[in-house]
């Protein structure tokens, strides 16, 4: 194996190769035209390569410089990276959060003051939007994403599986013993913006409890979570919904779930760029978040909700 060529010759062609241009990258590095070409030759002797053809005008790649490229450039970027990382990498500033808007009102907003108590430099801005937002454009630190599949090319960590179940206002609660007493009340669904045929839906709920719900229609179907909530708030309705979006009302006791049967949803993931993956603040807020999961996952609503050990 050879040995590793000096830093500065795959800086120096690192820039090159970025740039196509001894003169800019002798700009970029603060140096001479000459001393980039004198550490060009330096490598292309140490590795017995020829780098690029040097053109009248222009240069351009030989073959064993396009397959060096990417493995000097991502190096130094790594580099870049970790270097950052040492001298501004602090739990300060901003770090800006989206998620679905249930889940920031019903679960997420309750808990920030705890993470604010302990990381009172970092200032939590949350962006609640059911469409998935870019990182780039909208400037996202980190995403809390209602998923059964996080890009395989983003950093993920997994946070709660969701189930879904019927709530009502505690004074229907009152006339509803057996899943069967569903049936004659009003119904309200749940269609958020990604909704697909296979999600859960009160037929889905019906048929696992042993009863045939096929022509069952619902007198409205709401695109956000929120609003189904507010109507068994209101008596309006009996809904099914998210056993996490529920949790706050249901444990103020201003709902009920009269009928403790749930079905297998989604699950929320914490997902951010591989590049942030390590940064504090991203770190801190991970560990912070997983470990309020746990919390919540054996409290008496998560054990209740819940199913333990379910894959």
């Amino acid at each position: 194996m050879k040995r590793l060529p000096p830093l500065t010759s795959l800086q120096a062609f690192e820039a090159v190769s970025r740039h196509m241009s001894i003169k800019l990258a002798a700009e970029e590095l603060l140096l001479t035209p000459t001393a980039i070409s004198h550490r060009l030759k330096t490598l292309e002797t140490q590795l017995d390569i020829q780098l690029f053809h040097r053109l009248t005008r222009s240069l351009k790649l030989t073959t064993e410089g396009e397959m060096l490229r990417p493995f000097v450039t991502d190096a130094f970027s790594n580099l870049k990276q970790g270097i950052a990382q040492l001298s501004t990498d602090e739990v300060e500033g901003d770090l800006v959060v989206t998620t679905t808007r249930s889940f920031a009102w019903s679960w997420l907003s309750p808990r920030l003051p705890n993470f604010s108590r302990l990381y009172p430099d970092l200032e939590v801005k949350v962006i609640a939007s059911d469409t998935v937002l870019d990182f780039a454009r909208f400037s996202v630190d980190v995403s809390i994403r209602y998923t059964d599949s996080p890009d395989p090319n983003e950093h993920a960590a997994w946070v709660l599986d969701d189930y879904i179940t019927p709530i009502c206002s505690r004074r229907m609660e009152k006339k509803i013993r057996k899943p069967e007493d569903l049936l004659s009340r009003d119904l309200v669904e749940y269609e958020w913006l990604g909704f697909e045929e296979g999600d859960p839906n009160w037929c889905a709920w019906f048929k696992s409890v042993g009863i045939d719900a096929t022509g069952i229609r619902p007198i409205a179907n709401f695109s956000d979570e929120i609003m189904c909530i507010e109507a068994a708030m209101d008596d309006r309705a009996a809904a099914l919904v998210s056993v996490i979006a529920a949790s706050r009302e249901i444990e103020r006791g201003r709902i009920s779930a009269p009928i403790p049967k749930v079905l297998r949803d989604r699950s929320y993931y914490l997902v951010c760029p591989m590049e942030r993956a390590q940064s504090a603040k991203v770190r801190a807020f991970q560990d912070w978040l997983l470990k309020e999961a746990d919390v919540f996952r054996d409290s008496p609503y998560g054990l209740r909700f819940i199913p333990q050990g379910d894959d």
